[in-house]
């Protein structure tokens, strides 16, 4: 069974308080009024085609490493994870902000061109966030390994050995840290993986 498969099955036991599809296949799981009115859980935004990837790739001037351009491809244009605990990024496509347009994810293109930081190495492609300090996670292109950062340093402070690692590993601690209505059991600050 694949990470985004086993994360997939638990994401979807959430669809019992409520679920919400769009036109483009994006899907928000566990409502969540806790929160907010209209918040949900999880957002899982729907895969991109084979010309979007290589638009955001042209946006960015960078190629995705492979093991990201296929989850954007395959599984999903980005997830966010217990509302934005932990964010994994995709294409934005519009930045409209009525309320009733379909949920974008956080823009790619922007956490690798305008938010990278400054010690970043060019073989560094970061892929995702965590909201309590906006921490980052990047794949190293030379190798596949996935890296755990401050939001300002690129200085690795945890490795996985894959992209496929980390998202099962990460998701699965994130998942024993909310209860099954999906409201946060510890203080924001140990939702970091350090």
């Amino acid at each position: 069974m694949s990470a985004f498969t086993e994360i997939m099955k638990y994401i979807q036991t959430f669809e019992k308080y409520g679920c919400k599809e769009y036109e483009d296949g994006t899907k928000l799981y566990g409502h969540a009024p806790f929160l907010a009115p209209k918040a949900y859980i999880f957002r899982v935004f729907s895969a991109l085609s084979d010309p979007e990837v290589t638009q955001l790739e042209q946006d960015m001037h960078r190629e995705i490493p492979i093991a990201y351009r296929s989850f954007l491809m395959r599984n999903a244009n980005g997830i966010n994870l217990f509302n934005t605990t932990l964010c994994f990024y995709g294409l934005r496509k519009s930045h409209c902000r009525r309320f009733d347009a379909t949920p974008e994810p956080f823009s790619l293109s922007e956490l690798n061109r305008l938010e990278r930081p400054k010690n970043a190495d060019d073989s560094y492609f970061f892929i995702a966030g965590y909201d309590h300090d906006l921490s980052k996670l990047y794949i190293n292109t030379e190798d596949g390994t996935v890296h755990f950062c401050k939001r300002g340093d690129a200085t690795s402070l945890i490795t996985w050995g894959s992209f496929d690692d980390m998202l099962l590993s990460e998701t699965r601690r994130l998942f024993s840290l909310f209860d099954d209505m999906g409201r946060i059991l510890v203080s924001r600050e140990k939702t970091l993986p350090i």
